[in-house]
């Protein structure tokens, strides 16, 4: 699998995802995470909780979206994160393959700053369906349901940002790499 999304890293699909997973990303801002957040009191929702959350903070969220706000959680952001997670694991993941085929770079350190996505698409959907879970199961919910879900809320966080700074880092380096080569010449 890796191997085959390897092959298929060049620019036009590069392109191609990134249209597609920001465009959903930018409709989930912009419109679902809002519509759900008329029903929050302005508390956040799961999926912009970095750091995770407690029983108590999710039981007040839920409490506080009532059955109306639950059910566009449900029907209207969790069906547009059905689609992102598996985009943006692509995205990223043939974007820092073709920036390091482009590089010439191939060291294990990139590799596995490439691969991070892939992992940040699983922990995503992990947290979508435990997410969902709490959703239909309220107001019965267990509090490891709570504490699951929210560690994969977390850990989908740190992924993100590992990746994204591994992403800058290796920017940086190949722009040092052109430019001594340049100065060389």
């Amino acid at each position: 699998m890796i191997n085959f999304l390897k092959s298929r890293s060049n620019g036009k699909t590069v392109l191609l995802l990134f249209i597609a997973a920001n465009g959903i990303y930018i409709t989930m801002l912009a419109y679902s995470i809002p519509k759900v957040m008329a029903f929050s009191g302005g508390l956040p929702l799961f999926d912009m909780s970095p750091m995770g959350y407690s029983y108590s903070d999710a039981m007040a969220l839920l409490d506080q979206l009532g059955e109306q706000g639950r059910h566009l959680y449900l029907t209207l952001q969790l069906v547009l994160d059905l689609f992102y997670p598996a985009l943006f694991g692509l995205c990223y993941f043939c974007l820092t393959q073709w920036l390091m085929t482009a590089g010439k770079v191939n060291h294990q350190f990139w590799q596995t700053i490439a691969r991070l996505p892939l992992f940040v698409c699983l922990f995503d959907y992990s947290e979508n369906i435990g997410i969902g879970m709490m959703l239909t199961q309220y107001p019965s919910i267990s509090e490891s349901l709570v504490s699951v879900t929210s560690f994969f809320t977390l850990v989908k966080s740190l992924l993100t940002m590992t990746y994204f700074l591994g992403l800058i880092a290796l920017l940086i380096f190949l722009a040092y790499k052109v430019i001594t080569k340049k100065m060389a010449s």
